[in-house]
């Protein structure tokens, strides 16, 4: 089935295929939860909401038309749930009048000196991230870690193809400035070629 299009495999679980279903989570489990995991910020919620993502694709399996969109459509229920529940987190701090940040738990495990450089670089990154405003860092997300066209980020945001350019040039303008230091370069990971 890995030689099937997404597309082909929708269309065969609509016919009740499970298995079908089964290679489009195995296909794109890791990019939802990775975008979802850049929108959030909290790996639980990410897990959430990838479990969410694809229980709304099962449900709605019936209402996608087929044509060669699929990862499109994914990443924009993906982002919708993010909103969706950044929205409730904002409302429920408001209620509370709780402005504070959940933070991410410590690693239990001790970890050689490379390893937690590291970490250090991967936690500098998600924190210059983390402050990019929300359309930059959709943006950036899609387009770095989930490798898709500015095409694709253009359907999924629902915005032009220019004003997606525009944003990825300024949060890679933004990240370069935040991860400057005498010591380091900025990351390759996030200064892909245009």
């Amino acid at each position: 089935m890995d030689d099937l299009s997404d597309d082909d495999l929708i269309l065969m679980y609509r016919e009740g295929d499970a298995d079908a279903f089964d290679t489009l989570f195995v296909r794109h489990a890791t990019g939802v939860y990775s975008f979802a995991r850049t929108m959030l910020t909290d790996a639980g919620g990410a897990e959430e909401i990838l479990q969410e993502t694809f229980l709304s694709v099962a449900r709605t399996a019936a209402r996608y038309t087929p044509r060669g969109r699929f990862r499109s459509w994914l990443m924009r229920i993906v982002r919708n749930r993010c909103l969706n529940r950044l929205d409730a987190q904002r409302r429920r701090r408001a209620m509370l009048g709780a402005g504070a940040v959940v933070a991410e738990p410590a690693s239990a495990e001790p970890s050689p000196a490379r390893q937690a450089e590291a970490n250090e670089q991967r936690a500098l990154i998600r924190a210059a991230v983390a402050d990019l405003p929300d359309r930059q860092r959709e943006a950036i997300a899609l387009y770095a870690l989930e490798e898709m066209t500015y095409r694709e980020i253009a359907a999924v945001l629902d915005m032009p193809i220019n004003t997606v350019k525009t944003l990825i040039h300024r949060a890679r303008a933004s990240l370069a400035r935040a991860l400057e230091s005498p010591s380091q370069e900025p990351t390759r990971e996030l200064r892909r070629d245009v």
